[in-house]
């Protein structure tokens, strides 16, 4: 082949080459584009659609790539009011990515013009929604009385709508990073958690000496209980005895003599089986010891005769 062949495939190549620059653009699955055509969008590619896209050449076509990722934004240290005109500084935060590309383009434009306006939305609808909770639900002793969760979704409910249709940004979360309180709040705040202390301590209080008198009540109504049934018992041994004791006394009433000495031996048997006691006494004045005497038969003495033993 002669020099001017090669020279005209070489030229062809360039162009192709070139023009596959200008028209072929490549969008990573992170990213979503729009394709403009004169400033007037023709076509949006969503990160699901990600790859190799071909369009006119500039400047005819031109394709704006934004990053489709999640991102963060955070909010400095603004001094804001409650509902009870309690002040307060907060560190609101949101997590955002671009939903509509479209709008986005249109309205932001620029990525680095979009925090700056995704955190004037955030700033306003903070301070709308803190307006109407007050302090308590934000600062309280009591967990089941905090509404952070309550507050972070009226922030989320008032921003989203307004963030998409307006910039094209989808809101996905609205956090309250820092709170913060002045020397003022603060001893006010310490106050009112010192006195729900005490009416914690006042209520479980009077709920212990509720349950003490109750079971003082339950104590004493066993304890009436158990002497009644052990009266009751003890009434049917003394019938029960009283019974078996009748069935004697007229067997001692036929020798009244034997039924006084078996009483008096009894007596004096129980007093001496005690050992704590000695007593000294004339046997014959003081019953039932006489039986003593009578029970013992008398010494011998010796007649006294003129010989000795």
């Amino acid at each position: 082949m002669s020099t001017s062949v090669w020279t005209k495939l070489a030229a062809l190549l360039v162009i192709a080459i070139l023009v596959l620059t200008m028209t072929a653009h490549q969008v990573r699955f992170t990213e979503t584009a729009v394709v403009t055509r004169f400033d007037r969008v023709v076509r949006v590619i969503p990160t699901g659609e990600a790859g190799l896209i071909f369009t006119a050449p500039w400047p005819i076509d031109r394709v704006r790539k934004f990053d489709a990722r999640l991102r963060t934004y955070e909010t400095e240290f603004t001094q804001l009011s409650t509902e009870d005109l309690k002040t307060i500084t907060v560190t609101a935060f949101a997590t955002w990515r671009i939903g509509d590309a479209e709008t986005y383009l249109r309205a932001v434009g620029r990525e680095e013009a979009a925090a700056e306006k995704i955190g004037d939305l955030v700033r306003n609808q903070v301070s709308n929604v803190l307006r109407r909770h007050p302090l308590s639900d934000l600062v309280n002793v009591d967990p089941q009385k905090l509404k952070f969760d309550d507050v972070e979704r009226d922030i989320l409910a008032s921003v989203a709508p307004e963030a998409m249709k307006t910039y094209g940004v989808a809101v996905e979360r609205i956090g309250i990073k820092r709170l913060g309180l002045p020397e003022s709040n603060t001893r006010e705040v310490f106050e009112r958690m010192k006195a729900d202390r005490m009416r914690q301590v006042n209520q479980l209080a009077s709920e212990g000496d509720a349950k003490a008198t109750q079971l003082r009540s339950n104590a004493k109504a066993m304890a009436n209980k158990i002497v009644a049934r052990a009266e009751a018992y003890a009434k049917k041994l003394r019938a029960e005895g009283d019974a078996r004791a009748a069935q004697y006394y007229g067997e001692f009433a036929k020798a009244e003599e034997l039924s006084s000495f078996l009483k008096q031996l009894d007596a004096a048997k129980q007093i001496l089986q005690s050992g704590q006691t000695t007593i000294i006494l004339d046997a014959e004045r003081f019953v039932p010891f006489g039986v003593l005497q009578q029970t013992v038969a008398p010494r011998p003495t010796a007649e006294r005769t003129g010989t000795q033993p």
